[in-house]
């Protein structure tokens, strides 16, 4: 039975949490804090409005070709888990909507570039690499109005590690068949 190390859930919790954490002046919120920052690619979900941030998962990019380390039972010298460590370039787009979309992202982008952006993220389960500078897409409404978005990308390191079950040895037995060039000729 395999096990996963920093779910998808958990990094974008985490990335949620940082995000609503450093915008919380400028989207206090309507009903409680953080209620203006939103997971993307959602069903059934009206747009908000007013001032409001939106984050969508990117792309997934691995930078190695991953690390294991084995561990063995102490009760069971013969099984034990191998762990498979995998260190993945996440990247997520963030939307900024509004009047204060602009100021909105350019406060997110320098943040996260920052030893500060670091330092709230420590011992989470993302480590802030970079940002794409904001770009103004502005989108058309369902009342074809344009609103203002500014869109930004964040980069952030992830270390996944996968436990998987590894059985063990404690003795070989060696046989070995000579060649058959070395066998004996026979009439």
């Amino acid at each position: 039975m395999a096990t996963l190390l920093h779910s998808e859930d958990v990094v974008f919790d985490a990335l949620w949490n940082w995000v609503q954490a450093v915008t919380a002046v400028q989207l206090p919120g309507v009903l409680a804090p953080g209620d203006q920052v939103f997971k993307g690619f959602q069903n059934t979900t009206a747009t908000a409005t007013g001032n409001y941030v939106v984050l969508s998962p990117g792309v997934k990019q691995r930078q190695d070709q991953g690390r294991r380390t084995y561990t063995r039972d102490a009760g069971d010298p013969l099984a034990g888990v191998v762990n498979v460590a995998r260190h993945t370039t996440y990247s997520y787009q963030v939307d900024c909507y509004g009047q204060l979309g602009a100021d909105v992202a350019d406060i997110i982008a320098i943040a996260w570039r920052s030893l500060w952006g670091c330092d709230q993220l420590e011992g989470a389960a993302i480590t802030p690499l970079y940002a794409d500078e904001p770009a103004q897409l502005n989108i058309a409404n369902s009342e074809n109005l344009y609103e203002q978005r500014f869109m930004l990308r964040l980069f952030a390191q992830v270390n996944q590690v996968v436990t998987l079950p590894q059985d063990f040895f404690s003795a070989v037995e060696v046989h070995v068949e000579p060649p058959v060039d070395m066998w004996p000729d026979t009439p």
